[in-house]
């Protein structure tokens, strides 16, 4: 006799948690290989992931002290101006 829906469903449950502790098992053993080939390499932040752009400040707006760093969109009080009126050194 052919499974019924809900014994399908309840299959796909289960096996949707196996899958899920398979992943965590797995998960630990790569984040223990990158923390190892982070020590042994001296990798650093910076390195890994890119300077933080957040930090950087391109564009400050002198009357608000407002900054843009010149990623996305950007921001009212500088959008459809001149950039360099607004530029950090």
């Amino acid at each position: 006799m052919a499974p019924t829906y809900r014994e399908v469903k309840e299959h796909i449950r289960e096996l949707e948690r196996e899958a899920e502790i398979l992943r965590r098992e797995e998960l630990r053993e790569v984040i223990a290989d990158m923390r190892r080939a982070i020590r042994k390499y001296g990798i650093t932040p910076d390195q890994l992931f890119g300077p933080d752009l957040s930090d950087l400040v391109r564009y400050r707006d002198p009357e608000t002290g407002k900054t843009w760093n010149g990623f996305g969109r950007p921001p009212n009080w500088i959008r459809g101006k001149d950039r360099a009126a607004f530029r950090v050194d």
